[in-house]
């Protein structure tokens, strides 16, 4: 059975909690493939002959399997893998063999994106890094010819690196929030999507060609679980760290499956020009009554085995074999330009220093360290008064400048200006929560009674959005008015009117969960602003610089604008943005952001706070 995009994912997610947990092994008594296959065929990366006995004896290590995104040390230089070539064959219970060539590369390449203006427009090139994968099938007859895929994004980064070396497609470079260009071709099927707000062009949305599905569709389901169960092993965190130039029998375990080695050091390896020494490693495991075994060749110094071959087993699902081979390896000491396109145009791109690309976070903007107030960080919570320059204030009403657009529509303007007053209902004391939106030449009053309104004032009631407003809490009575329609609820539950009005369209729903909490804004991307990002520097994701000034409420601010790139609510969601905060108040003063899944629909958002209210405790 072949499985979809969704299905292949939740596989990996499967497989990495499987390995965080330990909970490797199998519930049978017997493994299905009880030992793995001997293999004869020499390659480019095959051992060569032992060195002499007079070469100096020196520990070797193998640290960080599977890792693409710190250098290999040779000779006291360092040295990227660039390029790799596979051989791989995987068999499971109930399965026959399959086998594949599996192709990487990465560097620089120019490319243009693209954006969706009510066709398809161009806003120039932009030099990218790459991640070009080909994985075609020798054998199998599920799959109709080769998957290729090339996958540019802005920055490299450990995140967008994950995948690389093994025989996965790049998905962390697929979804890494900085995703510019996603090009995929399998079996008659293709898919494009360019993401201008990658590059910094919030407000364009994405442009798009064909069915994402059908070309994720190439891979079995059953070929990428048996590869993770491979690649995510604990097999391989039983040889890490551990010396592998000297012979050594000896036993790992951990939560309760337990592996035992044996080492024997086997000459060296070629690679790109580059020797490397290489050692043998047999390896067998038992999991209660399930057992099973392998066998690898290690040059200590490279992150990936040369060859591996073995049954692997994940508790529940049964067991794998696999056998991978290394055939070719490529190095250099910087990324440089790489020749790799699909159908879409591309050209050699321009290589920057190891410095620039090899960085996680950007060098820090120099920002004044002191006396910077945290209200920023109360993310809307304005429940409690806030001190500014030593007097205390309580915040009444605000007021926001707001655009959207949804993919297929335009771009939509609305002001929502929000607060709360104390007021008599019934003849009782109560407060008045509203939200008093103009938007497309119309007027909509929103109103929610309550007894007691810190639910609403430490977070819903400031947000610019009404969908949480009246969906709150608790409430004594909502009334909603537009130009031709009312509606009334009261707190048993009895309507009133039109309860339709106030919806206004689909897409200004689209809007308003955008913002909803806890998916959107409020407890997602500039939650994330909140939770993670200090003002005075940069850090994983985001970056600061000081923003122009604003004045609000009769004061002047400093201002500080983040940044950021990321993935929200299901994980496939790619965001990218830029919050300005004013350190004195609750909330952002102007939030920029687009939205976008491949294959699905996108939207641009954009909210200014234009006015503030505040009110002097003790008047």
């Amino acid at each position: 059975m072949k499985g979809g995009l969704l299905a292949l994912f939740l596989v990996l997610v499967i497989l990495m909690g499987v390995v965080a947990s330990g909970c490797l092994g199998g519930d049978e008594t017997t493994s299905p493939i009880e030992t793995y296959q001997e293999n004869t065929n020499e390659g480019s990366g095959s051992p060569s002959s032992s060195p002499s006995s007079g070469e100096e004896t020196q520990t070797a290590t193998w640290q960080t399997p599977w890792d693409a995104y710190n250098p290999v040390q040779i000779g006291g230089r360092d040295y990227y893998i660039t390029y790799t070539t596979y051989t791989f064959t995987v068999k499971s219970s109930g399965e026959g063999e399959r086998s594949y060539e599996v192709i990487k590369q990465r560097g620089y390449v120019k490319a243009h994106i693209y954006s969706d203006d009510n066709g398809k427009k161009d806003l120039g090139e932009y030099n990218l890094f790459a991640y070009y994968g080909k994985i075609i099938p020798v054998n199998d007859p599920e799959m109709n010819g080769p998957l290729e895929y090339l996958i540019l994004i802005k920055d490299r980064t450990k995140d967008t690196d994950s995948y690389f070396l093994t025989p996965f497609p790049d998905f962390g470079a697929m979804m890494s929030g900085t995703t510019a260009v996603i090009e995929m071709s399998y079996g008659g099927n293709y898919f494009y999507w360019s993401n201008p707000a990658a590059v910094g062009e919030y407000s364009e949305l994405p442009y798009q060609e064909g069915d994402f599905e059908a070309v994720m569709e190439g891979i079995p389901s059953a070929t990428i679980q048996a590869w993770g169960v491979m690649v995510t092993s604990g097999v391989w965190s039983g040889l890490e760290e551990h010396d592998l130039s000297k012979p050594d029998e000896y036993s790992f375990s951990f939560m309760g499956l337990g592996y035992n080695y044996k080492i024997d050091p086997d000459g060296t390896v070629s690679f790109g020009g580059k020797s490397f020494k290489a050692s043998k490693v047999e390896w067998s495991w038992t999991f209660g009554n399930v057992k099973g075994q392998g066998k690898a060749t290690i040059a200590p110094e490279l992150p990936i085995p040369v060859e591996t071959e073995g049954t692997f087993s994940q508790m529940g699902e049964g067991s794998y074999y696999s056998k991978l081979k290394l055939e070719d390896l490529k190095l250099s000491k910087e990324f440089e330009g790489i020749d790799v396109q699909i159908k879409q145009g591309t050209s050699q791109g321009e290589s920057e220093t190891p410095t620039e690309t090899q960085t996680e976070t950007s060098t820090p903007t120099e920002i004044p360290s002191g006396g910077l107030s945290g209200n920023w960080q109360l993310g809307w919570d304005a429940s409690e008064p806030i001190t500014i320059d030593g007097e205390d204030y309580v915040v009444k009403e605000v007021t926001f400048e707001a655009d959207y657009r949804v993919s297929g529509g335009s771009t939509v303007h609305m002001t929502i200006r929000k607060g709360y007053y104390e007021t008599r209902l019934n003849g009782e004391d109560v407060y008045a929560l509203y939200a008093i939106l103009d938007i497309g030449g119309e007027t909509y009053n929103y109103t929610v009674y309550v007894e007691y309104p810190n639910e609403y004032i430490s977070g819903i009631l400031w947000v610019p959005q009404v969908y949480d407003m009246v969906n709150g809490p608790s409430f004594v009575k909502i009334e909603i008015t537009g130009p031709s329609c009312h509606y009334v609820m009261d707190e048993a539950g009895n309507m009133e009117g039109d309860y339709t009005c106030g919806y206004i369209s689909e897409s200004f729903q689209q809007y308003n969960m955008i913002w909803s909490y806890p998916t959107g804004f409020y407890g997602g991307i500039y939650g994330d602003v909140l939770s993670y990002v200090a003002l005075t520097e940069n850090g994983d994701g985001y970056t600061v610089e000081p923003g122009d000034d604003v004045s609000l409420a009769g004061m002047d601010f400093k201002t500080y604008k983040v940044t950021w790139s990321g993935l929200v609510q299901d994980g496939l969601t790619q965001a990218n943005g830029e919050t300005v905060v004013v350190p004195e108040l609750p909330f952002p003063v102007e939030v920029t952001a687009s939205l976008a899944m491949p294959g699905s629909g996108s939207i641009y958002v954009h909210a200014k706070l234009v006015d503030v209210k505040l009110e002097e405790t003790g008047q």
